[in-house]
C-alpha cells in the first residue's frame, strides 16, 4: 500500500534537505575575492604590534575573515576585519591600527560597512 502525498507536501519534503544543505554550508568567496594576506598587502596594512584595546561587542565570520565590532575609547565603537579567529562578545582584545576603509561592501554578507579597519592581528587578552 502506497501513501498519498499532496503536491504541496512533496514540495515541502524535497525542500527541507536543500535548505539544510544551504544553511549548513559556508559561503565560498567569489572567484576574485582576495585572501586575508592578499587584502592586507594590497591595502598596505602595516605590520606592527597591536596597540589598541577594546571589548568585543559583536562578531561574525565570513570565509577567512572575522568581522568584529569593538568598543573604542574615542569613537565609541569601530568595526574590524581580521584573519579569522574565535571570539565571543565581552572578550577583551588588542589590535593594530590597520588600514581604514570607507563604504566597504562585503560580498558574502551583502552589507556595507561605513568605516572598517583591516588589521593583520587581533590578540585575545588573558583574563587575570
Amino acid at each position: 500500500m502506497s501513501m498519498y502525498l499532496s503536491p504541496l507536501w512533496k514540495r515541502i519534503l524535497w525542500t527541507i534537505p536543500f535548505l539544510l544543505a544551504v544553511t549548513m554550508a559556508e559561503a565560498a568567496p567569489p572567484p576574485d575575492h582576495p585572501s586575508v594576506e592578499q587584502a592586507g598587502s594590497m591595502l598596505g596594512v602595516p605590520q606592527q604590534p597591536p596597540g589598541n584595546q577594546g571589548n568585543v561587542l559583536e562578531t561574525f565570520e565570513a570565509n577567512n575573515y572575522s568581522y568584529i565590532r569593538v568598543s573604542h575609547p574615542t569613537e565609541g565603537e569601530r568595526w574590524l576585519a581580521a584573519p579569522r579567529l574565535e571570539l565571543a562578545v565581552g572578550n577583551s582584545i588588542r589590535y593594530g591600527d590597520g588600514s581604514r576603509m570607507e563604504n566597504f561592501f562585503s560580498k558574502v554578507w551583502k552589507r556595507t560597512f561605513p568605516v572598517i579597519y583591516f588589521v593583520n592581528e587581533v590578540v585575545l587578552e588573558k583574563i587575570p
